[in-house]
Protein backbone atom coordinates (compact mmCIF):
# COMPACT_ATOMS: atom_id res chain seq x y z
CA UNK A 1 0.00 0.00 0.00
CA UNK A 2 1.48 3.43 -0.98
CA UNK A 3 1.06 5.43 1.48
CA UNK A 4 2.06 9.20 0.16
CA UNK A 5 -0.65 11.28 1.52
CA UNK A 6 1.02 13.49 4.34
CA UNK A 7 -2.26 15.13 5.10
CA UNK A 8 -4.31 12.02 5.60
CA UNK A 9 -5.11 11.56 9.70
CA UNK A 10 -4.58 7.99 8.52
CA UNK A 11 -4.34 4.89 6.14
CA UNK A 12 -5.67 1.47 6.75
CA UNK A 13 -5.48 -1.66 4.80
CA UNK A 14 -8.57 -4.08 3.98
CA UNK A 15 -8.14 -6.58 6.88
CA UNK A 16 -8.39 -3.74 9.91
CA UNK A 17 -4.33 -3.14 10.07
CA UNK A 18 -2.82 0.20 10.42
CA UNK A 19 -0.25 1.91 8.08
CA UNK A 20 -0.57 5.54 8.70
CA UNK A 21 -1.38 7.89 11.73
CA UNK A 22 -0.25 11.59 11.34
CA UNK A 23 1.37 12.96 14.55
CA UNK A 24 -2.34 14.98 15.18
CA UNK A 25 -4.16 11.60 14.67
CA UNK A 26 -1.66 9.67 17.59
CA UNK A 27 -2.61 12.39 19.74
CA UNK A 28 -6.18 12.44 19.68
CA UNK A 29 -5.75 8.42 20.58
CA UNK A 30 -3.75 9.07 23.15
CA UNK A 31 -0.51 7.29 21.80
CA UNK A 32 3.07 8.58 21.07
CA UNK A 33 4.14 10.91 18.60
CA UNK A 34 7.11 7.72 18.14
CA UNK A 35 4.32 4.63 17.76
CA UNK A 36 4.93 2.85 14.65
CA UNK A 37 1.60 1.93 13.92
CA UNK A 38 2.49 0.30 10.45
CA UNK A 39 0.94 -3.19 9.92
CA UNK A 40 -0.60 -3.61 13.40
CA UNK A 41 -4.21 -4.49 13.99
CA UNK A 42 -6.80 -2.16 15.32
CA UNK A 43 -7.11 -4.32 18.02
CA UNK A 44 -3.27 -4.24 18.87
CA UNK A 45 -3.45 -0.25 19.42
CA UNK A 46 -2.86 0.62 22.93
CA UNK A 47 -5.28 3.20 22.61
CA UNK A 48 -8.68 3.26 24.19
CA UNK A 49 -11.12 4.03 21.46
CA UNK A 50 -9.30 1.28 19.90
CA UNK A 51 -9.65 -1.31 22.47
CA UNK A 52 -14.05 -0.21 22.64
CA UNK A 53 -14.61 0.27 19.02
CA UNK A 54 -12.24 -1.73 16.70
CA UNK A 55 -14.99 -3.84 15.19
CA UNK A 56 -16.62 -1.20 14.34
CA UNK A 57 -13.94 0.96 12.93
CA UNK A 58 -13.50 -2.59 10.49
CA UNK A 59 -17.48 -3.07 9.94
CA UNK A 60 -17.24 1.10 8.68
CA UNK A 61 -14.19 0.59 6.84
CA UNK A 62 -15.66 -2.62 5.08
CA UNK A 63 -19.00 -0.32 4.34
CA UNK A 64 -16.48 2.30 3.08
CA UNK A 65 -14.40 -0.22 0.53
CA UNK A 66 -17.02 -2.63 -0.57
CA UNK A 67 -19.28 0.13 -1.43
CA UNK A 68 -16.54 2.33 -2.61
CA UNK A 69 -18.37 5.64 -1.12
CA UNK A 70 -16.87 8.00 1.11
CA UNK A 71 -19.01 7.73 4.69
CA UNK A 72 -18.55 10.71 7.63
CA UNK A 73 -18.45 8.77 11.37
CA UNK A 74 -18.90 10.12 14.50
CA UNK A 75 -16.17 9.59 17.00
CA UNK A 76 -16.54 10.52 20.71
CA UNK A 77 -14.45 9.36 23.37
CA UNK A 78 -13.04 10.01 26.97
CA UNK A 79 -9.71 11.05 27.93
CA UNK A 80 -7.67 12.34 30.33
CA UNK A 81 -8.54 15.95 30.33
CA UNK A 82 -12.38 15.20 30.59
CA UNK A 83 -13.32 13.85 26.79
CA UNK A 84 -13.49 14.85 22.87
CA UNK A 85 -15.72 14.40 19.73
CA UNK A 86 -14.49 14.33 16.29
CA UNK A 87 -16.45 13.85 12.93
CA UNK A 88 -14.15 11.63 10.31
CA UNK A 89 -13.96 11.21 6.64
CA UNK A 90 -13.56 7.72 4.99
CA UNK A 91 -12.92 7.22 1.43
CA UNK A 92 -11.23 4.47 -0.54
CA UNK A 93 -7.90 4.19 -0.92
CA UNK A 94 -6.50 3.16 -4.32
CA UNK A 95 -3.05 2.23 -5.20
CA UNK A 96 -0.99 2.58 -8.63
CA UNK A 97 -3.32 -0.11 -10.20
CA UNK A 98 -6.46 1.85 -9.57
CA UNK A 99 -7.53 -1.56 -7.16
CA UNK A 100 -9.17 -0.38 -3.95
CA UNK A 101 -6.65 -1.69 -0.96
CA UNK A 102 -7.75 0.40 2.05
CA UNK A 103 -9.44 3.24 3.37
CA UNK A 104 -7.72 7.00 3.83
CA UNK A 105 -9.87 8.98 6.44
CA UNK A 106 -9.01 12.57 8.00
CA UNK A 107 -11.28 14.58 10.19
CA UNK A 108 -12.12 17.47 12.47
CA UNK A 109 -12.59 18.34 16.38
CA UNK A 110 -16.54 19.38 17.34
CA UNK A 111 -15.47 19.07 20.83
CA UNK A 112 -15.25 23.03 21.39
CA UNK A 113 -18.77 23.80 19.09
CA UNK A 114 -20.49 21.28 21.04
CA UNK A 115 -19.77 22.61 24.82
CA UNK A 116 -20.62 26.05 23.45
CA UNK A 117 -23.90 24.71 22.06
CA UNK A 118 -24.26 22.89 25.40
CA UNK A 119 -23.44 26.03 27.64
CA UNK A 120 -25.65 28.14 25.72
CA UNK A 121 -28.77 25.53 25.65
CA UNK A 122 -28.64 25.22 30.03
CA UNK A 123 -28.64 29.15 29.84
CA UNK A 124 -31.25 28.97 27.55
CA UNK A 125 -33.17 26.77 29.82
CA UNK A 126 -32.89 28.72 33.16
CA UNK A 127 -34.04 31.85 31.46
CA UNK A 128 -37.26 29.90 30.19
CA UNK A 129 -38.07 28.47 33.98
CA UNK A 130 -37.76 31.99 35.23
CA UNK A 131 -39.67 33.57 32.40
CA UNK A 132 -42.37 30.98 32.06
CA UNK A 133 -42.11 28.71 35.39
CA UNK A 134 -40.62 25.87 33.84
CA UNK A 135 -43.66 25.59 31.24
CA UNK A 136 -40.83 25.42 28.10
CA UNK A 137 -42.36 26.24 24.37
CA UNK A 138 -40.98 25.01 21.55
CA UNK A 139 -42.68 28.22 19.39
CA UNK A 140 -40.87 30.36 21.97
CA UNK A 141 -37.96 28.37 20.36
CA UNK A 142 -36.79 26.38 23.74
CA UNK A 143 -35.53 23.58 24.29
CA UNK A 144 -37.71 21.12 26.26
CA UNK A 145 -36.65 19.83 29.10
CA UNK A 146 -35.45 16.15 28.31
CA UNK A 147 -34.91 13.28 30.28
CA UNK A 148 -31.15 11.57 29.52
CA UNK A 149 -32.50 9.48 27.93
CA UNK A 150 -34.53 11.20 25.38
CA UNK A 151 -31.55 13.59 25.05
CA UNK A 152 -29.63 10.19 23.80
CA UNK A 153 -32.27 9.20 22.00
CA UNK A 154 -33.07 12.75 20.19
CA UNK A 155 -29.39 13.03 19.59
CA UNK A 156 -29.12 9.59 17.52
CA UNK A 157 -31.94 10.38 15.65
CA UNK A 158 -30.27 13.88 14.22
CA UNK A 159 -27.38 11.68 13.84
CA UNK A 160 -29.64 9.61 11.44
CA UNK A 161 -29.28 6.40 13.04
CA UNK A 162 -32.67 3.94 12.98
CA UNK A 163 -34.22 2.99 15.45
CA UNK A 164 -33.04 -0.66 15.99
CA UNK A 165 -29.38 0.66 15.85
CA UNK A 166 -30.43 2.92 18.61
CA UNK A 167 -31.56 0.15 20.72
CA UNK A 168 -28.49 -1.31 20.15
CA UNK A 169 -26.13 1.54 20.91
CA UNK A 170 -28.22 1.76 24.01
CA UNK A 171 -28.54 -1.01 25.00
CA UNK A 172 -32.43 -0.91 24.81
CA UNK A 173 -35.07 -2.28 23.56
CA UNK A 174 -36.89 -1.49 20.35
CA UNK A 175 -39.91 -0.66 22.22
CA UNK A 176 -38.53 1.40 24.88
CA UNK A 177 -36.86 3.56 22.22
CA UNK A 178 -40.05 3.86 20.55
CA UNK A 179 -41.58 5.06 23.80
CA UNK A 180 -38.64 7.74 24.23
CA UNK A 181 -39.33 8.96 21.20
CA UNK A 182 -43.11 9.62 21.56
CA UNK A 183 -42.22 11.47 25.15
CA UNK A 184 -40.23 13.82 22.42
CA UNK A 185 -42.85 13.94 20.27
CA UNK A 186 -44.75 15.30 22.76
CA UNK A 187 -42.40 17.67 24.37
CA UNK A 188 -41.85 19.11 21.08
CA UNK A 189 -45.02 19.02 19.99
CA UNK A 190 -45.08 17.27 16.77
CA UNK A 191 -46.36 14.27 15.10
CA UNK A 192 -43.49 12.54 13.20
CA UNK A 193 -40.09 11.80 13.85
CA UNK A 194 -39.19 13.89 10.78
CA UNK A 195 -41.12 16.80 12.55
CA UNK A 196 -39.16 15.80 15.67
CA UNK A 197 -35.54 16.21 13.86
CA UNK A 198 -36.55 19.22 12.39
CA UNK A 199 -38.01 21.25 15.57
CA UNK A 200 -34.73 19.78 17.57
CA UNK A 201 -32.77 21.28 14.83
CA UNK A 202 -34.11 24.48 14.85
CA UNK A 203 -33.18 25.02 18.80
CA UNK A 204 -29.72 24.14 18.22
CA UNK A 205 -30.06 20.24 19.43
CA UNK A 206 -27.63 19.02 16.62
CA UNK A 207 -24.76 21.29 18.05
CA UNK A 208 -25.36 19.34 21.36
CA UNK A 209 -24.00 16.18 22.66
CA UNK A 210 -25.66 14.46 25.55
CA UNK A 211 -23.57 14.63 28.54
CA UNK A 212 -24.32 10.73 29.17
CA UNK A 213 -22.21 10.07 26.58
CA UNK A 214 -19.03 12.01 27.24
CA UNK A 215 -18.79 8.91 29.46
CA UNK A 216 -18.40 6.05 27.09
CA UNK A 217 -16.33 5.21 23.74
CA UNK A 218 -18.67 6.07 21.05
CA UNK A 219 -18.08 5.32 17.05
CA UNK A 220 -21.08 5.28 14.41
CA UNK A 221 -21.77 6.10 10.72
CA UNK A 222 -23.50 9.21 10.31
CA UNK A 223 -23.85 9.67 6.47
Amino acid sequence: METGSSQAWGVHDCYGRAFYMNTHTKRVFGLPDKYDVSGRHFSELPAPIFFACSDKVIEQNNICISERREIRVLNVHPGGDGWFAYVSSKVPHYNLKGEVDGVLSCGYSVTRGWLSAAQNIRKLMKVDQRTSRGQLSLRAGHLPNLSPRESEVLFFLICNQQIKQIAGILSLSENTVRTHIEHLKKKFEVHSISQLIEASIAVGCQDFLPETLRLQQLSMIVS
